[in-house]
């Protein structure tokens, strides 16, 4: 090894010290451990990941803006290094709730931005709704304010199929994981997922991609199950015209999970909120551009958001 790369590995402790490293585990309301990072320093950015998502999926926005905030990033009940909860009643978007607050609560912050992914956006107008005086600012992106079945590839026979898959899941679990297996782990997986505009394989790496795959496949099934059945029942659609605190909603022009015009009602429902849509994105725009979504909300939290 060159003295240099000798040098830079000697210091990764005391960059880690200098930018405040934090790693552990809070204890939720059920006594479930939540795993979480914190790094930085300044005004709290709290990150909520979508279903079957790596928190790795953060990694861009915490390179960007660690060296201004402390950018919390966490696992889901049952997800990376989290523990699956031990009563499956507890699979719900209630429960993440609570386990976001547990975090929080760990690291003594009082007051965040809270920016969520796909069931992130569940997720953090959810948390609004329960504890909206520990909310600075709200960045959904790429996600709806409930039901996501319902307007999954803007098609009306989407939750029928839903509820199809879901019934054939519950019965037989094990071969509905083998089915999804199969459908993400065959020799043409990232093609697949570029032919149905899941992913925009000229923009995304594929790497990233990989891991989200890995991850998924790593759920335990049954848990799986409930957790989706609920995000599937949940709405915050009610809530969306009550808030109060300063919202970038981030789209993408080619998402077929969540269509843009879900990103444009929520913008004429939230009041004083901003809308941004990033051109030829999909749902994987998180990854795709992550440069450009992190100078708009760069450009938000400059304009919009007080520190504390």
């Amino acid at each position: 090894m060159s003295t240099s790369r000798r040098k830079t590995f000697k210091n990764i402790p005391k960059l880690a010290q200098l930018l405040r490293l934090k790693e552990g585990d809070a204890h939720s309301f059920d006594g479930t451990h939540i795993h979480y990072r914190a790094i930085g320093k300044g005004t709290p950015i709290v990150c909520c990941s979508g279903l079957g998502v790596p928190s790795f999926f953060w990694k861009y926005l915490e390179s960007s803006f660690k060296q201004t905030h402390q950018v919390v990033i966490w696992d889901y009940r049952g997800h990376g290094a989290s523990e699956v909860p031990k009563k499956m009643q507890h699979s719900t978007v209630e429960a993440l709730v609570e386990d976001c607050k547990s975090v929080l609560n760990k690291l003594r912050i009082k007051k965040a931005i809270l920016t969520g992914y796909s069931l992130g956006v569940q997720v953090i107008f959810e948390f609004y709704r329960r504890y909206p005086d520990r909310v600075l600012a709200l960045i959904p992106c790429l996600g709806t304010y409930g039901r996501p079945m319902d307007t999954f590839y803007n098609s009306p026979f989407s939750k029928y199929l839903y509820e199809a898959i879901a019934f054939m899941g519950t019965l037989f679990p094990k071969q509905g994981n083998w089915i999804g297996r199969f459908l993400m782990k065959n020799p043409f997986w990232y093609q697949l997922g570029g032919l149905l505009k899941m992913i925009d394989t000229g923009m995304a790496n594929k790497e990233d991609a990989r891991v989200y795959v890995d991850h998924i496949l790593s759920l335990e099934p049954e848990f799986f199950t409930h957790l989706l059945q609920n995000i599937q029942e949940h709405s915050t659609e009610d809530l969306l015209k009550k808030i109060k605190v300063p919202t970038l909603i981030v789209g993408a022009e080619y998402d077929q999970f969540t269509p843009v015009w879900i990103a444009k009602k929520m913008y004429r429902s939230i009041p004083q909120s901003e809308l941004f849509i990033v051109k030829k994105g999909t749902h994987a725009a998180l990854v795709e551009q992550p440069e450009l979504i992190n100078l708009r909300i760069e450009k938000f939290l400059r304009e919009r958001v007080r520190a504390s």
